[in-house]
């Protein structure tokens, strides 16, 4: 529990201190600690600053008896965490069907996560209410309350526009048009706390790359396939979003000109042949007149393939091969060093990735997968907590205007 002589965390990084070089360096060292507590090395590595500008900037921290270092040594250095300072993060993931948020005292690892059952098809108004009610639960879980709560990251599925922090492309399920501002209307229940709002397959990959398998990753793509199907691109730590947000969105790579319409407005994207809908309506179609209760989402056909069901296996397994060539067109053009698959089809992993990568090998240049070091497919080690996870975390690393 907090106590009387914490500084909050949110002072040390937005209070009113002088925006001198060495200040701004200070709260850059800050905030990567705040994401997770990390070795000197890692520090400079992450916040693009020079090992010794990171030594003397500790040594600062720990005389203000900010942070304090790990006395186990690792191969790179001793870790370096907070101490006496008080804050807690939220990544917030809303999905078409579901909203997951996740919070972390920023001087702890422990992360506490919850789920709701209704996501963006439901209606701004259902979902905003359950989100704002899972904020409040899980602050109160970690020990502290609202008011220490340092920053609100928010993932939609929907492009958002780097530079306005809008939504860039209309999504059919969410009743806001082009140039509207969830993360406003989050901030309205929150008042002070910087909400900080992105496409939801774009955290997700940001969460892999801090905390899950691509760690230490120079380039990483990680493909959410949901009810939609999106992608997330980091590179050198970085998310890579193009001028509207638009990057990515391998979901709506035309696979056939011919083929069936698309929400996008476009005709045959990978998402009509692969998406949740599309799988539920093929396994619906296929047990017509049969005696078996049809499943209506992508999760339920996720569990019945996991208990034997041959025809929910059968399509999975090709919607791995679609995903594969889609994969193929992409990676011929950034040759990423890893690429995960996540979503509710990366809980089929064992069904998916194998075709998929077969795919892969018919359709992308060689060197890919034969050079010394190939590209791997794997399945994310976050899972469906991902996105949340990766929201929370690039919601500490951007330097808001600090709020009075």
């Amino acid at each position: 529990m907090p106590t009387g002589g914490d500084r909050h965390a949110r002072e040390l990084i937005w209070g009113r201190t002088p925006d001198t070089l060495r200040a701004l360096n200070r709260r850059r060292v800050l905030r990567a600690i705040m994401v997770a507590p990390a070795t000197q090395v890692h520090l400079a590595d992450f916040t693009r600053l020079s090992q010794a500008t990171v030594s003397g900037i500790v040594q600062e921290l720990q005389r203000d008896n900010v942070v304090a270092v790990d006395g186990t040594d690792n191969e790179r250095g001793k870790k370096i965490g907070l101490t006496n300072v008080r804050g807690v993060a939220i990544g917030v993931e809303v999905s078409y069907d579901t909203v997951t948020v996740a919070a972390r005292r920023v001087d702890g690892p422990r992360v506490e996560v919850d789920r709701s059952g209704r996501g963006a098809e439901h209606g701004s108004q259902a979902w905003m209410r359950e989100c704002v009610q899972l904020i409040r639960d899980v602050v109160r879980r970690t020990g502290l309350d609202e008011t220490d709560i340092v920053a609100i990251g928010l993932g939609i599925p929907a492009a958002v526009d780097p530079r306005t922090s809008t939504i860039s492309q209309v999504a059919w399920a969410l009743d806001w048009e082009r140039g509207a501002d969830p993360g406003a209307r989050l901030q309205e229940h929150f008042p002070g706390v910087p909400v900080i709002m992105d496409n939801e397959a774009n955290y997700a990959a940001y969460g892999e790359h801090l905390y899950g398998g691509g760690r230490g990753t120079e380039t990483m793509l990680f493909v959410k396939s949901s009810t939609s199907v999106s992608a997330g691109l980091v590179i050198g730590g970085l998310i890579y979003r193009g001028r509207h947000g638009l990057a990515s969105e391998i979901g709506h790579l035309v696979m056939d000109p011919n083929g069936v319409v698309c929400q996008c407005g476009n005709r045959g994207c990978l998402e009509t042949a692969v998406g949740g809908a599309r799988l539920v309506e093929q396994v619906r179609r296929a047990y017509v007149g049969y005696r078996v209760d049809l499943p209506t989402s992508l999760a339920n056909i996720v569990e019945r393939a996991k208990t034997g069901d041959l025809l929910c296996r059968r399509v999975l397994q090709d919607a791995g091969r679609g995903i594969g060539i889609a994969l193929a067109r992409t990676c011929n053009l950034l040759n990423p060093e890893k690429v995960f698959i996540g979503g509710e089809l990366g809980r089929a992993a064992d069904l998916v990735i194998e075709p998929a990568v077969q795919s892969m090998r018919l359709h992308s240049l060689g060197g890919m997968f034969n050079y010394v070091a190939p590209m791997t497919v794997e399945t994310s080690e976050l899972g469906l907590q991902a996105g949340a996870l990766g929201a929370l975390a690039y919601a500490l690393t951007v330097d808001h205007v600090r709020q009075n």
